[in-house]
C-alpha cells in the first residue's frame, strides 16, 4: 500500500514554529528527524514518501502531481509552519507551497535548481539497474556498505531512486503566480553550480529572498548541524517577529 509516513518529533518548550522536511532521491525521513537535537525554536515533522526505509519495496510515486496530492490528503499543516526541502525534497517543498491555501512562514529550498529543471540525456531513471548505481555514486557518493553487499537490498534502493529521479526527471514546471512566502535558497560551497542554483529561486517568490553558500557539497545538510539549525531557527523566528509587528501597527 502507497502511504506517507509522517514522523514527528516532540515540540520542545522553546518552539515557536513547526518544520516540515522533505527528503532527497531515495532520502528517509529519519535524517531530518534527528535535526531536533540541533533547533529548538522549532518543532521537526519529516514527511516520508513510500518505498524508503522501514517501508523499502513498496511502490513509490513516480509523478510529481500524485506525490503532491497524497502530502496534502495526509499531512496536517499547522500554522505557524515552514517548509525544508533537500534537492529533490525543494521541488516537492515548492509545490506544496503552491498548493496549500496557508502561506508558510518561509520556504527553505537546498541543493536544488528553480524550475524549469533541465533533464539528464538519457535520463537517470531509464538506466539499467547497474548504469544507474554507478551514476548514483558518481555524482552524490557510494551506497551504505550494507546495500551494496545485499543483491535484494540493492535492488530495492535503486527502485526507490529510480521512482524519486523520475518525479523529478518528468516534473514539468506550470507557470503560475509567484510565492508570497519568502524563500531562503541553500547550496553546498562544493557545488559547482550551488551559486547559480540559489540565485535562480528568487524570480519565483514576491516575499523576501535570502541565500546562504554553506560548508560542504551536495550533502551539506549533514555538516555542521548546529550552525544550520540556528540558521533556520534564526530564520523563523526573526520572520514571525517581523509578521507580529507588521499586524500591531
Amino acid at each position: 500500500m502507497t502511504e506517507i509516513r509522517v514522523i514527528e518529533r516532540p515540540a520542545p518548550a522553546t518552539a515557536v514554529a513547526t518544520l516540515y522536511c522533505f527528503p532527497h532521491a531515495g532520502g528517509a525521513a529519519g535524517e531530518y528527524a534527528r535535526w531536533a537535537a540541533y533547533t529548538p525554536g522549532l518543532r521537526l515533522v519529516a514527511v516520508q514518501p513510500p518505498g524508503r526505509a522501514h517501508n523499502l519495496g513498496a511502490r513509490a510515486f513516480t509523478a510529481m502531481p500524485e506525490l503532491v496530492r497524497e502530502i496534502l490528503a495526509k499531512v496536517r499543516f499547522t500554522p505557524p509552519f515552514a517548509l525544508f526541502g533537500h534537492s529533490l525534497g525543494a521541488l516537492v517543498a515548492f509545490e506544496v507551497a503552491r498548493a496549500l491555501g496557508t502561506i508558510p512562514t518561509r520556504l527553505f529550498v537546498s541543493s536544488c535548481p528553480p524550475p524549469p529543471l533541465t533533464v539528464s540525456d538519457p535520463p537517470l531513471h531509464l538506466l539499467d539497474d547497474s548504469g544507474l548505481h554507478a551514476e548514483i555514486e558518481r555524482r552524490w557518493g557510494p551506497l551504505p556498505s550494507a546495500t551494496g553487499t545485499d543483491r535484494d537490498l540493492l535492488a530495492a534502493a535503486l527502485a526507490c531512486y529510480r521512482a524519486d529521479l523520475q518525479v523529478l526527471e518528468t516534473y514539468e514546471h506550470v507557470p503560475g503566480p509567484r510565492l508570497r512566502c519568502p524563500v531562503t535558497a541553500l547550496a553546498g560551497a562544493g557545488e559547482r553550480k550551488g551559486e547559480q542554483w540559489t540565485a535562480g529561486w528568487q524570480d519565483l517568490t514576491d516575499g523576501a529572498f535570502a541565500s546562504h553558500e554553506r560548508p560542504g557539497g551536495h550533502f551539506h545538510t549533514r555538516d555542521d548541524l548546529d550552525g544550520l539549525g540556528r540558521l533556520l531557527g534564526d530564520t523563523v523566528r526573526a520572520d514571525l517577529i517581523r509578521a507580529e509587528r507588521s499586524t500591531t501597527r
